[in-house]
Protein backbone atom coordinates (compact mmCIF):
# COMPACT_ATOMS: atom_id res chain seq x y z
CA UNK A 1 0.00 0.00 0.00
CA UNK A 2 1.39 3.37 -0.94
CA UNK A 3 2.06 5.31 1.97
CA UNK A 4 1.09 9.28 1.40
CA UNK A 5 2.09 11.61 4.34
CA UNK A 6 -0.69 13.72 6.08
CA UNK A 7 0.29 16.99 4.03
CA UNK A 8 0.77 15.35 0.97
CA UNK A 9 -2.88 14.09 1.44
CA UNK A 10 -4.42 17.33 1.93
CA UNK A 11 -2.24 18.70 -1.14
CA UNK A 12 -3.73 16.51 -3.51
CA UNK A 13 -7.07 16.56 -2.48
CA UNK A 14 -6.58 20.08 -2.36
CA UNK A 15 -5.06 20.85 -5.80
CA UNK A 16 -7.88 18.66 -7.71
CA UNK A 17 -10.41 20.87 -6.48
CA UNK A 18 -8.27 24.11 -7.67
CA UNK A 19 -8.05 21.85 -11.11
CA UNK A 20 -11.56 22.20 -11.58
CA UNK A 21 -11.45 25.79 -12.25
CA UNK A 22 -8.23 25.57 -14.31
CA UNK A 23 -10.17 23.06 -16.80
CA UNK A 24 -12.97 25.12 -17.01
CA UNK A 25 -11.03 28.34 -18.34
CA UNK A 26 -8.99 26.32 -20.55
CA UNK A 27 -11.23 25.15 -21.93
CA UNK A 28 -12.45 28.53 -22.56
CA UNK A 29 -9.58 29.79 -23.74
CA UNK A 30 -9.25 27.08 -25.93
CA UNK A 31 -12.31 28.37 -27.54
CA UNK A 32 -10.99 31.86 -27.89
CA UNK A 33 -7.89 30.75 -29.89
CA UNK A 34 -9.52 31.42 -33.43
CA UNK A 35 -10.73 35.00 -31.57
CA UNK A 36 -9.66 38.35 -32.00
CA UNK A 37 -9.96 38.67 -28.55
CA UNK A 38 -7.13 39.24 -26.25
CA UNK A 39 -6.63 36.26 -23.72
CA UNK A 40 -3.98 38.01 -21.92
CA UNK A 41 -6.12 39.20 -18.97
CA UNK A 42 -8.01 35.82 -18.72
CA UNK A 43 -4.85 34.01 -18.56
CA UNK A 44 -3.45 36.70 -15.87
CA UNK A 45 -6.58 36.23 -13.67
CA UNK A 46 -7.24 32.54 -14.00
CA UNK A 47 -3.26 32.34 -12.74
CA UNK A 48 -3.36 35.23 -9.82
CA UNK A 49 -6.85 33.19 -8.34
CA UNK A 50 -4.81 29.80 -8.43
CA UNK A 51 -2.01 31.64 -6.83
CA UNK A 52 -4.47 32.69 -4.13
CA UNK A 53 -5.94 29.78 -3.81
CA UNK A 54 -2.53 27.84 -3.27
CA UNK A 55 -1.47 30.15 -1.28
CA UNK A 56 -4.23 30.04 1.20
CA UNK A 57 -4.16 26.34 1.43
CA UNK A 58 -0.38 26.23 2.04
CA UNK A 59 -0.77 29.11 4.92
CA UNK A 60 -3.72 26.89 6.73
CA UNK A 61 -0.92 23.72 6.85
CA UNK A 62 1.85 25.66 7.64
CA UNK A 63 1.08 29.14 8.47
CA UNK A 64 4.81 30.14 9.38
CA UNK A 65 6.47 29.61 6.68
CA UNK A 66 7.18 31.91 3.79
CA UNK A 67 5.75 31.26 0.07
CA UNK A 68 8.12 31.79 -2.79
CA UNK A 69 8.15 31.08 -6.69
CA UNK A 70 10.53 28.20 -7.88
CA UNK A 71 12.69 30.86 -9.89
CA UNK A 72 13.29 32.49 -6.76
CA UNK A 73 15.97 31.35 -4.27
CA UNK A 74 16.08 33.75 -1.27
CA UNK A 75 14.89 31.54 1.75
CA UNK A 76 16.65 28.29 3.45
CA UNK A 77 12.79 27.03 5.03
CA UNK A 78 9.63 28.13 2.51
CA UNK A 79 6.91 26.76 0.33
CA UNK A 80 8.22 26.79 -3.52
CA UNK A 81 5.00 27.28 -5.60
CA UNK A 82 4.45 27.36 -9.76
CA UNK A 83 0.78 28.43 -10.06
CA UNK A 84 0.68 27.27 -13.72
CA UNK A 85 3.87 25.61 -15.35
CA UNK A 86 4.15 26.90 -18.32
CA UNK A 87 1.72 29.66 -18.54
CA UNK A 88 2.35 30.10 -22.28
CA UNK A 89 1.10 27.00 -23.09
CA UNK A 90 -1.72 27.26 -20.88
CA UNK A 91 -2.91 30.76 -22.52
CA UNK A 92 -2.41 28.71 -26.24
CA UNK A 93 -4.81 26.38 -25.09
CA UNK A 94 -1.47 23.83 -24.93
CA UNK A 95 -1.74 21.29 -22.77
CA UNK A 96 1.36 21.02 -21.15
CA UNK A 97 1.21 22.46 -17.69
CA UNK A 98 0.93 21.52 -14.26
CA UNK A 99 0.50 23.11 -11.05
CA UNK A 100 3.59 22.52 -8.84
CA UNK A 101 4.26 22.46 -4.83
CA UNK A 102 7.35 22.06 -3.29
CA UNK A 103 8.26 22.05 0.68
CA UNK A 104 12.00 23.40 1.34
CA UNK A 105 13.16 22.98 4.91
CA UNK A 106 16.39 23.89 6.40
CA UNK A 107 17.90 23.55 2.55
CA UNK A 108 16.39 20.33 1.33
CA UNK A 109 12.75 19.36 -0.32
CA UNK A 110 11.68 16.54 1.34
CA UNK A 111 7.96 16.62 -0.32
CA UNK A 112 7.07 17.57 -4.01
CA UNK A 113 4.00 17.19 -6.00
CA UNK A 114 2.87 18.32 -9.52
CA UNK A 115 -0.52 18.16 -10.90
CA UNK A 116 -1.88 18.13 -14.36
CA UNK A 117 -5.37 19.33 -13.92
CA UNK A 118 -6.45 17.93 -17.87
CA UNK A 119 -4.76 14.34 -17.31
CA UNK A 120 -5.90 14.12 -13.44
CA UNK A 121 -2.95 12.90 -12.85
CA UNK A 122 -1.23 13.84 -9.33
CA UNK A 123 3.26 13.22 -9.56
CA UNK A 124 4.23 13.36 -5.79
CA UNK A 125 7.56 12.46 -4.17
CA UNK A 126 8.84 12.22 -0.75
CA UNK A 127 12.28 11.87 0.68
CA UNK A 128 12.35 7.68 1.88
CA UNK A 129 8.98 6.42 0.24
CA UNK A 130 9.84 7.05 -3.49
CA UNK A 131 8.10 8.35 -6.25
CA UNK A 132 4.06 7.89 -7.26
CA UNK A 133 2.21 8.64 -10.03
CA UNK A 134 -1.68 9.20 -8.30
CA UNK A 135 -1.51 5.46 -6.51
CA UNK A 136 1.56 3.80 -8.79
CA UNK A 137 4.67 3.63 -7.86
CA UNK A 138 7.12 4.99 -10.90
CA UNK A 139 10.54 4.10 -11.76
CA UNK A 140 12.74 5.80 -14.30
CA UNK A 141 13.20 4.20 -17.68
CA UNK A 142 15.62 1.50 -18.89
CA UNK A 143 16.82 2.79 -21.85
CA UNK A 144 20.76 2.12 -22.77
CA UNK A 145 21.03 3.35 -26.09
CA UNK A 146 20.76 7.17 -26.70
CA UNK A 147 19.75 6.17 -30.44
CA UNK A 148 16.47 5.06 -28.23
CA UNK A 149 15.99 7.56 -25.85
CA UNK A 150 13.81 10.76 -25.81
CA UNK A 151 15.60 13.51 -24.26
CA UNK A 152 13.51 17.24 -23.08
CA UNK A 153 15.20 20.20 -23.14
CA UNK A 154 13.99 23.21 -20.77
CA UNK A 155 14.25 26.46 -23.15
CA UNK A 156 13.49 29.00 -20.56
CA UNK A 157 16.41 31.56 -21.31
CA UNK A 158 17.79 33.57 -17.81
CA UNK A 159 20.87 35.24 -20.21
CA UNK A 160 23.19 35.20 -23.13
CA UNK A 161 25.39 31.99 -22.28
CA UNK A 162 21.84 30.12 -21.86
CA UNK A 163 20.72 31.08 -25.64
CA UNK A 164 24.06 29.70 -26.68
CA UNK A 165 24.34 26.64 -24.46
CA UNK A 166 20.45 25.38 -25.35
CA UNK A 167 21.05 26.42 -29.15
CA UNK A 168 24.32 23.99 -29.17
CA UNK A 169 22.36 21.25 -27.24
CA UNK A 170 19.71 20.98 -29.11
CA UNK A 171 21.69 21.35 -32.48
CA UNK A 172 24.03 18.55 -31.13
CA UNK A 173 21.65 16.61 -30.51
CA UNK A 174 19.46 16.37 -33.68
CA UNK A 175 23.14 15.67 -35.51
CA UNK A 176 23.63 12.89 -33.84
CA UNK A 177 19.69 11.85 -34.70
CA UNK A 178 18.39 11.90 -31.11
CA UNK A 179 14.56 12.58 -30.80
CA UNK A 180 14.38 15.83 -28.59
CA UNK A 181 10.77 16.95 -27.16
CA UNK A 182 10.46 20.76 -25.99
CA UNK A 183 6.93 20.93 -24.07
CA UNK A 184 7.46 24.24 -22.40
CA UNK A 185 6.61 22.78 -19.09
CA UNK A 186 9.59 21.79 -17.11
CA UNK A 187 8.37 20.27 -14.03
CA UNK A 188 6.20 17.79 -16.21
CA UNK A 189 9.43 17.02 -18.28
CA UNK A 190 10.64 15.86 -14.81
CA UNK A 191 8.13 13.72 -14.29
CA UNK A 192 7.82 12.00 -17.57
CA UNK A 193 11.65 11.39 -16.53
CA UNK A 194 10.78 10.18 -13.80
CA UNK A 195 7.95 7.72 -14.82
CA UNK A 196 9.92 6.30 -17.83
CA UNK A 197 8.35 8.20 -21.00
CA UNK A 198 11.68 10.71 -21.17
CA UNK A 199 15.02 9.28 -20.29
CA UNK A 200 16.99 11.99 -19.79
CA UNK A 201 16.42 16.30 -19.36
CA UNK A 202 18.69 18.84 -20.04
CA UNK A 203 19.01 22.30 -17.96
CA UNK A 204 21.44 25.34 -18.63
CA UNK A 205 22.30 27.00 -15.56
CA UNK A 206 19.33 25.87 -13.38
CA UNK A 207 19.04 27.82 -10.05
CA UNK A 208 19.46 25.88 -6.64
CA UNK A 209 15.75 24.98 -6.21
CA UNK A 210 15.52 23.04 -9.45
CA UNK A 211 18.42 20.90 -8.68
CA UNK A 212 17.41 20.16 -5.25
CA UNK A 213 13.85 19.57 -6.42
CA UNK A 214 15.22 16.98 -9.62
CA UNK A 215 17.75 15.71 -6.67
CA UNK A 216 14.46 14.50 -4.93
CA UNK A 217 12.28 13.14 -7.70
CA UNK A 218 15.64 11.42 -9.43
CA UNK A 219 16.74 9.91 -5.65
CA UNK A 220 13.71 8.51 -5.21
CA UNK A 221 13.08 6.90 -9.11
CA UNK A 222 15.92 5.46 -9.37
CA UNK A 223 17.73 7.82 -12.11
CA UNK A 224 20.82 10.35 -11.77
CA UNK A 225 21.89 13.57 -11.90
CA UNK A 226 25.42 15.26 -13.16
CA UNK A 227 26.41 18.02 -14.56
CA UNK A 228 28.96 19.72 -17.08
CA UNK A 229 30.74 22.99 -16.23
CA UNK A 230 32.07 24.72 -19.54
CA UNK A 231 33.02 28.16 -20.13
CA UNK A 232 30.69 30.05 -18.30
CA UNK A 233 27.65 28.01 -17.70
CA UNK A 234 26.33 24.69 -16.25
CA UNK A 235 24.82 22.06 -18.06
CA UNK A 236 22.90 19.58 -15.81
CA UNK A 237 21.32 16.43 -16.58
CA UNK A 238 18.50 14.46 -15.38
CA UNK A 239 18.83 10.74 -16.47
CA UNK A 240 18.30 7.41 -15.46
CA UNK A 241 21.14 5.36 -15.02
CA UNK A 242 22.45 4.51 -18.52
CA UNK A 243 21.79 7.76 -20.59
CA UNK A 244 23.10 10.50 -18.69
CA UNK A 245 26.38 9.45 -19.00
CA UNK A 246 26.12 8.86 -22.58
CA UNK A 247 24.74 12.60 -22.86
CA UNK A 248 27.59 13.94 -20.64
CA UNK A 249 30.35 12.60 -22.90
CA UNK A 250 28.43 14.05 -25.98
CA UNK A 251 28.21 17.40 -24.86
CA UNK A 252 32.10 17.26 -23.44
CA UNK A 253 33.23 15.60 -26.51
CA UNK A 254 31.29 18.40 -28.60
CA UNK A 255 31.40 21.99 -26.65
CA UNK A 256 34.71 23.10 -28.17
CA UNK A 257 33.72 22.26 -31.39
CA UNK A 258 30.76 23.74 -31.26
Amino acid sequence: MTYVSPILNILSKSLRNIGKTVIRDFTEIEKLQSSVRNTKDFVSKTELSVEKRIQDLLMRIKPDIGIEKTNKNKSHTCWLVDAIDNTLNFSRGLENFCLSIALKEKGEIDVCLFYDPLKDEIFFFQKGYGGHKNDSKIRVSEKKEISESIIGINNKYENTNDIYDICFTRELLYKKSVEVRESGSLFLDLCNLACGKFDCCFFVNPNDNLKLISSLMLRETGGMISSVKLKNSEFFIVSNKYIGKLAKEMIEDNYEKG
